[in-house]
């Protein structure tokens, strides 16, 4: 749905009801579920400032606090409502909710129709009625929910920054929202908005990137989905919000046994690869195969100009190395044209012929030993007109031989090259090294975390950066055509926030 004021309320609470929060780490007579409990623990935790309401038939308080027997008993209005309670039992709650005049219900318990039972899927039926005559925005069943929103200080589970960011992540899996958000933390992704919707009794992931498409606190949008009740209306609405915000999607599910497990997990239909295909040329949204290249794509976006093409100039040193590096970028879409006869000139002013390629890849050991030619050289290939965006694959451990002044140095270097350049093209790192040395590993620790605010995203390996670096290129380049096309997408749009750090997603247009 777009967005409501019912809904806003659910993203941003002023109080909680956890309805299954047990007194103890057991079920209580078969009803109360231990989830209940770490999520009204976590809550507390991560400093949530409105109230939590334990709904309990018996307990008088659950950690610490006041315990209410049902939900129309509780003493304010709830916002959310998260429940994990047995199957059988959840039609009951939300009968309560709707007497409760509740309208944002989040429902954890699995036993669903994802399990293929005949009573569980009666039973999602009967759940399904109910919340649509008492006109609830249910999430779920088999979900997590709402499970992570920093700005309102809501999360489900630990380990989570209270520092939010641009990043939204609408899951169908609950256990990829866990591992997404930890593995993109420890990338420095910070996110808006988290959520796990299960098995879309009610709420889909239409209904998610609708609410998402005019919030303002939002400028990625990430998609894992196994399958859709509507295709034309995700088709329609991602085509729409693909020119002003980036939605990426990972489709799970493509394979034979990828199909299989989907059913079994939130009892979806997962497509065929075609229709899917199909779908990703249509829309503009950016494909990812794993989590991994969903995180790779989120940095890219989030610091990365955008390209005028495809064509890359890589640095590295390597003979085999850079036949690789070539075979790779290719492979992946990627051109990486020879240098300009111009640009080989200059290159070859201060790069020795013997042992180097100065053609694309440039290839020269001499570079990493003397970050004053490497400055050259990479001021040299950035101007040249053949070029559109570069790969810097830079070899820590030869800086180090080289001496301490010239690893220390290389941060210098680029912090002056991002900040003077006004070629305003792309370009991504990937830092080598062998482990070996504590300076060595202190500096690529130190510029991982520096590079990215100067507009350069590090990767992990040279194959990562050539896997998403093309269907980024791509998504620009389906932009330049949208809006070349249609100028009136955008006038009906939010407006991007200003920009927060140097290099970051915020303020762009993405055109």
């Amino acid at each position: 749905m777009a967005w409501s004021r019912d809904l806003d309320a659910a993203f941003n609470p002023g109080a909680i009801a956890i309805v299954g929060a047990s007194a103890s780490n057991r079920p209580v007579a078969q009803y109360m579920a231990p989830a209940g409990l770490s999520f009204a623990r976590s809550l507390k935790r991560f400093g949530f400032p409105g109230n939590i309401y334990p709904i309990h038939p018996t307990a008088n308080e659950v950690l610490g606090l006041k315990a209410y027997p049902s939900l129309h008993s509780v003493p304010e209005h709830v916002d959310l409502v998260i429940v994990s309670v047995p199957a059988p039992d959840v039609a009951a709650v939300l009968e309560d909710c709707i007497a409760a005049g509740i309208k944002n219900v989040q429902v954890f318990t699995a036993g669903f129709r994802e399990s293929g039972e005949e009573e569980g899927i009666r039973l999602e039926a009967e759940i399904t009625s109910i919340a649509r005559k008492g006109s609830i925005n249910l999430i779920g069943p088999n979900c997590v929910g709402l499970c992570y929103v920093p700005r309102a200080r809501l999360a489900v589970w630990d380990g989570l920054t209270a520092e939010p960011g641009p990043v939204s992540f609408i899951s169908q899996s609950g256990g990829h929202t866990l591992q997404f958000t930890h593995y993109g933390q420890g990338l420095g992704i910070r996110f808006s908005k988290v959520i796990s919707y299960g098995n879309a009794a009610i709420l889909d992931s239409t209904d998610f990137l609708e609410y998402l498409a005019s919030d303002p606190e939002t400028e990625i949008i990430c998609l894992y989905v196994e399958g859709v009740k509507d295709g034309p209306k995700l088709t329609r609405l991602v085509r729409d919000i693909s020119p002003i915000k980036p939605v990426i999607v990972w489709k799970g599910g493509t394979g034979e046994f990828g199909k299989r497990a989907a059913a079994s997990h939130t009892g979806s239909l997962a497509g065929e690869e075609k229709v899917w295909e199909a779908f990703f040329k249509q829309t503009g949204a950016v494909r990812a195969n794993s989590l991994e290249e969903l995180a790779d794509l989120v940095l890219s976006f989030l610091y990365l100009s955008p390209p005028q093409g495809h064509r890359v100039g890589v640095i590295l040193n390597g003979g085999g190395y850079s036949v690789w590096a070539a075979d790779t970028c290719g492979r992946e879409g990627l051109e990486v044209p020879t240098l300009s006869p111009e640009t080989q000139r200059r290159l070859g002013e201060f790069i020795p012929a013997a042992g180097t390629s100065i053609k694309n890849p440039l290839d020269a050991e001499v570079l990493f030993r003397d970050v004053n030619r490497f400055d050259k050289a990479l001021k040299l290939v950035a101007a040249d007109p053949l070029i559109d965006m570069l790969i810097l694959c830079i070899h820590l451990d030869i800086l180090r031989e080289a001496g301490e002044e010239q690893l220390k140095g290389l941060a210098g270097l680029l912090q002056d090259f991002a900040s003077e350049s006004t070629l305003g093209k792309p370009v991504a790192a990937i830092l080598d090294s062998w482990g070996g040395d504590t300076l060595v590993r202190e500096e690529r620790q130190r510029l991982s975390t520096l590079l990215p605010e100067l507009g350069i995203p590090v990767y992990r390996t040279l194959a990562r950066a050539t896997r998403v670096l093309p269907r980024f290129a791509a998504y620009h380049q389906f932009v330049r055509e949208t809006k070349g096309a249609d100028k009136s997408a955008e006038k009906d749009m939010q407006a991007p926030l200003e920009p927060r750090r140097a290099g970051s997603a915020q303020g762009r247009s993405w055109s």
